[in-house]
């Protein structure tokens, strides 16, 4: 029996996020091969343990966050050392295991094994999930993974645009594209989960509760929809980062504005919650709209292979998702007013038969282009060749 290639993937999140749901999907759906975890102590790592993953915790591995829009000189010494601390500990576990392939899911878990990579002299692929902006400190640590790393894999397009544009279409030689996939939910009588009898309209904002979903331009376009129609409801599916300062200020000004706009009977917030089934089965409407471009945007995918009318930004991801009119709805980020009308739009036509089309449309273009299969298919298909040679 030929013994499994061994991948050690290494993670700098202690909150669950996009790129752990990644790192889930990877290790459970690609065949023949072993995955292996680093991680820090927090529910990604608890998250791995109980789904059978082999999972090493190493602490000194996080990711720190700047809340000024620049590097301190405090936290670039504390990443330095826990680099050194991460490099020892890594070495290690490579040895220990053998492995074959290091995979960072990040470039701040690149920045944290690439030397572990180079003194091993292990094949080091860096998978790149966020668009960054040109002459920051993001941007250096993707020069030098470029320069060292076998693969940049990019989850979209426009992820692949963007370290296209930061390094130069001379050095791009070793960037490539795979998609995420996800599992296609139950049918579960989807066309019999329309309108038709029910009174409440409900709209969902699913994500971590920051100011870059703008979530407060959401609410001011809802306002005077809600007070015409008080069956109109808006669930926030999300949590507060507990290490941003920010985002905890931010669910309080949210919270501030409810209350004074007089919408606390309408505006509902739920927390982070895993099921998806809990969250999208009896939503009409997701909301999408990040005032900056999304690498790529799980929530729109999942709202469309829930069958859902999905409303997003015109930047970024969304827009290698949807078409729009076809499977949902483009409009430009921050305008309050054209986001005011197409929800009015939508919340009068959500019973028609164009509707039912969207939501069709919206489901057989997941099944088509973004299933697991196809992402597990072409994960594998990297791995084999990567490791053959």
């Amino acid at each position: 029996m030929t013994k499994k290639k061994k991948i050690l993937c290494i993670s700098v999140m202690e909150h669950w996020g996009g790129g752990e749901e990644f790192l889930l999907k990877l290790a459970m759906n690609v065949a023949d091969y072993e995955f292996i975890i680093a991680s820090p102590n927090g529910e990604p790592l608890n998250v791995f343990k109980r789904n059978g993953i082999k999972s090493v915790e190493i602490n000194s591995l996080k990711k720190y966050y700047q809340n000024t829009g620049s590097w301190s000189f405090l936290l670039k010494i504390k990443t330095f050392f826990n680099v050194k601390f991460s490099t020892i500990k890594l070495i290690g576990v490579i040895l220990k295991h053998n492995v074959d392939l290091i995979l960072a899911n990040g470039n701040f878990a690149g920045i944290y094994s690439l030397p572990s990579a180079l003194l091993t002299k292990r094949k080091f692929i860096v998978i790149q999930h966020l668009i960054y902006k040109k002459d920051t400190l993001e941007s250096k640590i993707l020069k030098i993974l470029n320069r060292y790393s076998d693969k940049l894999i990019c989850i979209s397009v426009a992820v692949s645009e963007n370290v296209k544009n930061i390094l130069g279409e001379d050095k791009t030689n070793n960037i490539m594209i795979i998609r995420h996939g996800i599992e296609m939910p139950a049918l579960n009588e989807i066309d019999k989960k329309t309108n038709t009898n029910k009174d409440e309209i409900n709209i969902g904002i699913i994500g971590s509760i920051i100011r870059l979903k703008a979530i407060d331009i959401i609410i001011d376009a809802l306002q005077e929809i809600i007070f015409e129609n008080r069956n109109v409801h808006l669930h926030i599916f999300g949590s507060v980062r507990s290490d941003e300062s920010d985002s905890i200020m931010y669910e309080e000004e949210l919270k501030k504005m409810i209350i004074e706009k007089n919408l606390s009977e309408n505006i509902h917030f739920h927390g982070f919650e895993k099921l998806k089934e809990r969250i999208y089965d009896n939503l009409d409407i997701v909301v999408n709209y990040s005032k900056v471009p999304e690498s790529f945007s799980l929530t729109v995918l999942e709202a469309m292979s829930f069958g859902k009318i999905v409303i997003a930004s015109d930047i970024g991801g969304p827009k290698e998702l949807i078409k729009n009119n076809e499977n949902g709805f483009l409009i430009p980020p921050s305008n309050k007013n054209a986001l005011k009308e197409k929800l009015e739009y939508c919340i009068s036509n959500l019973n028609s038969a164009e509707f039912d089309n969207i939501k069709k449309c919206a489901r057989k273009t997941v099944e088509e282009k973004f299933s697991l299969k196809k992402f597990s298919s072409d994960y594998k298909k990297y791995f084999d060749s990567i490791l053959s040679t």
